[in-house]
């Protein structure tokens, strides 16, 4: 027995159904997203509600540590140590009293006139207006956003203080207390769980439990979209090169003159785009893809120089992209009357 099958033989009933479940749904990556209260990951939701969020923690964790699954940094979040729940509030709180009816005054200058004041002067329903010249600036973020280093700034913010509205104390920094929601539990940093939320992806072992699933599915969705627009279209097809080699694609389609080649990266290896280099140069094609089913974003930039067209599967949108792709390439067709397909790229 082979030490990967070995492995899979060391998998409990539920690490297994967690990886099933994955793949059943196509889903190389699962990431954190808020749910209600608590913190699910992306496809699993139908497996927490069965077994519990934190055991399906438990589980990535344990698949991590048994090489089906690599865990990615990608966030981080605040908890109520009392209850778990995600739903905190953070609130400014008065040093003196301890009052939650804080006031913040912040201090703008507004350099073109040199007026200064409280920011709620400044404010009105369609941005900021300065009150002395009357200059129209807009969004607070979008003017800081437009700031460089070489001009003047739109906006300054010159300070700020706080005034607690129950015992018209004056300081300058607010103490921070975080309420739940759910329980309604007061607490400060001191308190509060903050844990880290990775993201996961599945590793190469987990071919071992379906062999090429991820590759199948996401051809027979192309295939179905290039049939959709009039293509004819095989899957494994061969075709002779230049050379007198015949050269393997996962996907040929062809309409009238037009002849797209198509393969899929289950890895994203860059030895597969120097692979379909190398047969785009034998078959002669200018409509040539790369399906990258891992997501490496090195890729993209690599087949470019080469006219590869790199489509990213992990992003759920890359059929829409390739359909624009095909549009557009029809229109250009049709306008310029030429053949066969170019690509436009941006």
């Amino acid at each position: 027995m082979s030490s990967t099958k070995t492995d899979l033989a060391k998998l409990s009933r539920e690490e297994e159904k967690l990886l099933n479940t994955l793949v059943d749904k196509g889903r190389r990556e699962t990431k954190p997203q808020r749910l209600g209260d608590v913190i699910v990951y992306q496809g699993l939701e139908e497996l927490s509600k069965e077994t519990g969020d934190k055991e399906v923690k438990k589980l990535l964790k344990t698949l991590t540590s048994k090489g089906f699954m690599k865990e990615k940094d990608h966030d981080s979040a605040l908890f109520c140590p009392r209850c778990g729940s995600i739903n905190v509030l953070s609130r400014y709180n008065c040093p003196h009293c301890q009052s939650f009816n804080v006031l913040k005054i912040q201090l703008l200058e507004h350099p073109f006139c040199g007026y200064i004041g409280n920011r709620r002067e400044f404010d009105t329903e369609k941005g900021l207006v300065c009150p002395k010249c009357k200059t129209f600036i807009g969004d607070f973020f979008e003017a800081q956003s437009r700031e460089q280093k070489d001009k003047p700034k739109i906006i300054k913010v010159i300070g700020s203080s706080f005034v607690c509205e129950k015992c018209d104390g004056k300081f300058e920094k607010p103490l921070v207390v975080h309420s739940c929601e759910k329980c309604g539990a007061n607490f400060t940093y001191r308190e509060a769980i903050y844990e880290k939320l990775p993201s996961y992806a599945l590793t190469e072992k987990v071919e071992e439990l379906a062999p090429n699933r991820f590759e199948t599915d996401s051809l027979r969705h192309i295939e179905k979209i290039l049939i959709e627009r009039g293509y004819h279209v095989e899957l494994g097809a061969k075709l002779v090169g230049k050379s007198g080699v015949e050269q393997s694609f996962d996907i040929v389609a062809r309409k009238g003159n037009d002849v797209i080649l198509l393969d899929a990266s289950t890895w994203g290896n860059q030895n597969d785009l120097i692979s379909l280099l190398g047969k785009k140069m034998d078959v002669d094609s200018k409509s040539v893809i790369l399906l990258d089913l891992a997501g490496n974003p090195n890729l993209a930039s690599l087949g470019k120089p080469y006219s590869i067209t790199v489509l990213d599967g992990r992003d759920e949108k890359y059929r829409e992209t390739l359909i624009g792709l095909l549009e557009g390439a029809g229109k250009a067709d049709d306008d310029k009357r030429r053949s066969p397909l170019r690509w436009r790229r941006s």
